[in-house]
């Protein structure tokens, strides 16, 4: 296999991850209403490319670690994203307060 087209591969691989930590970047940001997506955005990408590398590291370099790294990349999307709120919270505690009071909507009549 030439250099080229291990490069691609690789690339293709660290695609995957990323796209797959996009996805679950995506759906945490829609169900928390963007409440820290933009911050949390470059840590759950480089969260979910860790653990998908992390994967074939262990010794799973098969198609069976492949479809593992996928599972474990959406994984590494997640607790990034959870990181990033938990020291937002740690270090502006009351930034939250205030948007979660900004969020309500008022009552229907």
């Amino acid at each position: 296999m030439t250099v080229e087209a291990r490069v691609l591969f690789v690339v293709l691989f660290f695609s995957v991850w990323a796209f797959m930590g996009l996805m679950a970047w995506a759906c945490v940001a829609v169900l928390r209403r963007g409440n820290g997506a933009l911050l949390a955005l470059p840590i759950s990408l480089t969260g979910a490319c860790a653990l998908g590398v992390f994967v074939p590291l262990i010794g799973l370099r098969d198609a069976t670690g492949f479809f593992l790294s996928v599972p474990a990349a959406i994984a590494g999307s997640l607790l990034g994203y959870a990181g990033v709120l938990a020291l937002r919270r740690r270090f502006a505690p009351q930034r939250e307060a205030e948007h979660s009071r900004a969020v309500k909507m008022p009552p229907r009549e």
